[in-house]
């Protein structure tokens, strides 16, 4: 769950647990507050109920509209869950005060509601009321807070996401929180259909989804800013980078979109949401602080994290925060067995040192104008090695990220505006000491600046049963790649080819989006969405042409290659019962070539490996079919229990897919021998790559007790041709051509249960994970060979009071040898880890 902003609602349960809350709750005001703190509380609810605020509550159960207006004033709200069972409730998008708005909704209900000494408003039944009055605790209308955005499903995801007829997932603040994670990819262990390339000696992470990662194929943001950066190597080259400390919530769409964020991009999209002032304040205060302190065993050496919120004003807040955190060198587990699969000593690691900063600004400009400004920086220095472990290289990595967000919410159907503009650059400076033989040392920088914007509106009609919503806009954003190389030797690279495989050059795409959704009473919801998206890409490149006596000669060339297309969405839901919709959707994708694939030339770092570049790459086209069912089921076997289930299926196939291959050079005579030497270039393939699988998220939680599954089945079928017409093959067949592919695993089940004691206060739980990869192939084939895999992790948590949590993990309990499916290279994962962090707020 999202603990930051402390809104929302929590639904009571039995007599006696309400009893049992309310003596904690008086135990609580009794030992932390003073009387004059619990009025101050008090009167800052009643000036939240007073405040204007531009509400947007769609049709539905009274319960979630009352969280929506939770989420959306910041203010507190207990209610009985039998209170409101079964009670429906208009939706509206109006201004007004918190006050009106509740008197909206509980208007003929019979329910009632008043400010409690703490700030929490109770909302109860009249007979419930003077029940109380007369001194009967068992009808007391107990629930506390509860926390912004309403964590009811697996990982912490929302209600609306088994709400929304297709492919989503989502994970909570609590989930990221709680997690005492290495890196980001730890964040994405749970997520059914997502892998992550997570390569131990890189905090870098590629996001793979249903098979498909690099080359922006997975639009990645931070808060809408695009992260495009890729670096080349012998892994994947995707390399995003962000600490989890700031993150309050991670959205992942599973297929193309029409709206932002769907731009040149056909793989899905990924945005990660940063916290803000709202986040870390509760309500009745005007500041709040939020760390979190932890360590650990296997070279967890130290994590830590600190953010503060402050209310300037009533129209202004601010949010900073800073991280740091020191990794080791690690051990791989010792049970089992490891396989290396290719010459030279295993992988080197010696750790990293992580440092983080955010700033965010958000500005009210009215009753109806928010402007908000953020800013996310990362900053981290590490040494890795070579495929083959002999050589040593060092990397200093930054990523900084800027967004600027305006939003009009007027009371008016038709207009709900928002305008972003945003920039990212991220930068690797590398230095890759001498080796033992050949070339010396040498620099080797790399950055990508990025900036971009959009655009956006929403008009929504009710037409009696019929609810219109329409959504239009535009967005736009443009890459610039720069690389330098600078050996150590001048004369080592005299004609400047190293380069290597990160080249410089411009790429920009523009893209417009219309997409209406009908909804019927309810029962039936459809949505059409088009898109057209426009791309130019333009710079030079460098590459060496050899004649027919094999001589070699410098080729400088300009490049420029440009394409468009109109991609369409298609979806259609149906709830013949409450609680369960069943969906069906259709949706193409547009990828268009990036810069790496395009400009590709020189020669590999160090000699040796001629790249071509290639101004005719066609886009990549992506057509996706998925089916499901979302299920949200109440108290079916105790009072107060919830059931939430997402199933799906999907088949995608992708047209004109992008490779790195090995093609045909020059052929001409060596001593009576006829030799060819080997381009590499990124090709279009001739037959399309088809995945399929199913995919399934599930949790079922009855407060004492609660477990949950997330699996996936994956089917892959790989292109063996290459746009060349010729029959040169540099690794033995035709489907090894291809030197970088990757392959997401072939199942992936991660299962999670636990108890909760004392009034949930102490949670104990275990986790098991076990992955099937898949076969990989080219470099992926080298390093450690992947195998099937099982893993058990314990964990457990004790909060204090509402300001201190102290958290246990046991990571790899069984201290099991393995290599995770997409692990860049083949590197061993860790060994058992114990870790224990400790989360306060203030």
């Amino acid at each position: 769950m999202d603990m930051g902003n402390q809104v929302g609602l929590r639904l009571g349960g039995r007599p006696t647990k309400r009893l049992a809350s309310l003596l904690l709750v008086a135990l609580f005001q009794t030992t932390c507050l003073t009387l004059p703190a619990a009025y101050a509380q008090s009167e800052a609810s009643r000036s939240e109920l007073s405040k204007q605020v531009a509400f947007n509550i769609p049709a539905g159960s009274l319960s979630a509209a009352l969280l929506q207006v939770g989420q959306q004033a910041g203010i507190r709200l207990s209610v009985n869950a039998q209170n409101i069972k079964g009670i429906n409730v208009s939706g509206f998008k109006e201004l007004m005060t918190a006050q009106g708005a509740l008197d909206v909704l509980l208007d003929g209900t019979g329910l009632v509601y008043e400010i409690d000494p703490s700030g929490i408003i109770i909302i109860s039944s009249l007979q419930d009321t003077v029940s109380a009055g007369d001194g009967d605790p068992s009808l007391l209308p107990v629930i506390v807070t509860a926390s912004s955005g309403d964590a009811a499903g697996w990982q912490g995801a929302p209600e609306w996401v088994y709400e929304t007829p297709r492919a989503i997932s989502v994970i909570g603040r609590d989930e990221i929180k709680n997690s005492n994670a290495r890196g980001a990819a730890d964040l994405f262990a749970g997520v059914p259909g997502v892998n992550v390339a997570d390569n131990p000696q890189d905090p870098g992470i590629s996001i793979n989804i249903r098979g498909l990662q690099d080359q922006n194929r997975v639009n990645v943001m931070i808060d809408g800013a695009r992260q495009n950066f890729q670096k080349a190597g012998h892994d994947e080259v995707g390399r995003f980078y962000i600490d989890p400390a700031f993150v309050k919530q991670v959205e992942i769409e599973k297929s193309a979109i029409s709206g932002v964020g769907g731009a040149g991009a056909m793989g899905g999209v990924v945005n990660f949401r940063t916290i803000e002032a709202s986040d870390l304040i509760r309500s009745g205060k005007s500041y709040g602080v939020e760390g979190k302190l932890a360590s650990g065993t296997n070279a967890y050496n130290f994590s830590g994290n600190l953010a503060a919120g402050v209310k300037l004003t009533e129209n202004i807040s601010f949010a900073a925060g800073i991280s740091k955190k020191n990794l080791g060198k690690y051990d791989a587990g010792s049970k089992g067995s490891l396989t290396y699969s290719s010459s030279g000593q295993p992988i080197v690691f010696t750790g990293s040192e992580t440092l983080s900063w955010l700033s965010k600004l958000n500005l009210s400009l009215g009753d109806d104008h928010e402007v908000v400004l953020g800013a996310l920086g990362f900053h981290d220095a590490f040494t890795n090695s070579t495929i083959g472990g002999d050589f040593q290289n060092d990397s200093d990595i930054s990523n900084i990220t800027g967004t600027a967000t305006y939003t009009w919410q007027p009371d008016d159907n038709w207009f709900d505006l928002e305008a972003k503009v945003w920039a990212n650059r991220t930068q690797n400076d590398q230095y890759r000491l001498p080796r033992t033989a050949g070339a010396g040392g040498f620099d080797n920088d790399h950055a990508l600046n990025t900036f971009g914007g959009s655009l956006q509106n929403t008009s929504e009609f009710d037409l009696s049963k019929l609810t219109i919503s329409w959504n239009y806009g535009v967005e736009a954003f443009r890459d610039v790649g720069k690389s330098t190389t600078v050996p150590d030797n001048p004369a080592d690279d005299p004609n400047g080819l190293w380069i290597g495989a990160d080249p410089s050059g411009e790429r920009s795409v523009f893209s417009a989006f219309n997409q209406f959704a009908l909804s019927y009473n309810d029962l039936i919801k459809l949505d059409i969405g088009l898109r057209y998206d426009q791309f130019h890409l333009r710079g030079s490149s460098r590459a060496l042409e050899y004649d027919l006596t094999g001589v070699p000669s410098v080729v400088d060339q300009s490049i420029s290659n440009s394409g468009n297309r109109f991609s369409p969405t298609f979806g259609l839901s149906m709830s013949p019962i409450e609680n369960l919709q069943f969906f069906g959707r259709y949706s193409e994708g547009y990828r268009v070539p990036t810069v790496m694939e395009t400009f590709l030339g020189g020669e590999h770092t160090g000699g040796g490996l001629p790249y071509l570049p290639n101004g005719s790459l066609n886009a990549e086209q992506a057509k996706t079919w998925e089916g499901g069912v979302n299920i949200q089921l109440d108290d079916q076997l105790i009072e107060n229990d919830r059931l939430r289930l997402k199933l799906s299926y999907f088949n995608r196939e992708v047209e004109n897919y992008i490779a790195l291959a090995s093609v045909a050079g020059v052929t001409f005579d060596l001593g009576g021998f006829q030799y060819q030497i080997p381009y590499y270039q990124y090709a279009n393939l001739y037959e399309p790559l088809k995945t399929q699988g199913f995919e399934l998220e599930a949790l079922y939680d009855a407060g004492r007790f609660f477990a949950g599954v997330a699996f996936n089945r994956s089917y892959i079928d790989l292109p063996d041709t290459f746009s060349f017409d010729n029959p040169y093959t540099m690794f033995g067949d035709a489907k090894d051509r291809v030197i970088l592919l990757n392959v997401a695993p072939k199942t992936k089940l991660s299962a999670n249960a636990g108890l909760r004691f004392w009034d949930e206060r102490l949670t104990l739980g275990g986790r098991v994970t076990h992955v099937e990869p898949d076969g990989q192939f080219g470099f992926f084939a080298s390093g450690y060979e992947t195998d099937d895999y099982t893993i058990v992790d314990l964990y457990g948590s004790y909060e204090f009071n509402e300001n201190a949590t102290l958290r246990v993990d046991v990571n790899n309990l069984g201290d099991v040898a393995y290599v995770d499916a997409l692990t860049a290279g083949g590197f061993p994962s860790p060994g058992r880890t114990i870790t224990a962090a400790l989360n306060f707020t203030f």
